[in-house]
């Protein structure tokens, strides 16, 4: 098992930061870098947002990866959960196809305000494999691989956000 921890900083106030978290994928088309990302079911309970995802990772595999990767599996799966109270994230994401013997990421984000007006979010990811002889590899490199869309995925929204004051809309 391979474990991550991320926490990222923001020079805007939370609900700054939840508003682009969540309709940034409303307008893709400003957004090439997140079309990989596909949502296909999106419903709310309450205070819970679940979603489901197909994420394409088929340009950000490492060429190692992609020989041992069985047909279907550069197509992730997310299922996720976001609490709009208390402003958690839960997620469990699995390679397409039902391979999840192959991988599994799961995790727990969180995002918060900060005294000084501005805010943060903090992610607790773990990638297991259950894949004989390779799935430290795998692991190493889907946890690699998280980490890099973590940075991308804090640009998208820092884009955004800029996008929303250009426009008056924060």
């Amino acid at each position: 098992m391979k474990k991550i921890t991320v926490d990222q900083k923001f020079e805007y106030p939370l609900e700054t930061l939840l508003k682009a978290r969540e309709e940034r994928y409303k307008h893709l088309d400003k957004f090439p870098e997140l079309k990989n990302v596909t949502t296909v079911k999106e419903e709310r309970e309450g205070d819970i947002l679940k979603q489901t995802r197909h994420i394409s990772i088929a340009d950000s595999l490492p060429s190692v990866l992609t020989t041992l990767m069985p047909s279907g599996a550069s197509t992730l799966v997310e299922d996720s959960e976001f609490n709009l109270a208390s402003h958690l994230h839960t997620f469990r994401v699995v390679p397409g196809g039902n391979l999840d013997s192959l991988f599994t990421v799961t995790g727990v984000s969180h995002y918060y305000a900060e005294e000084n007006g501005k805010s943060g979010r903090n992610y607790e990811i773990e990638v297991k494999s259950q894949t004989l002889f390779i799935g430290g590899i795998i692991e190493n490199a889907i946890a690699e691989l998280y980490a890099h869309n973590l940075e991308k995925d804090k640009s998208s929204i820092l884009n955004f956000i800029e996008i929303l004051e250009k426009e008056g809309g924060s």
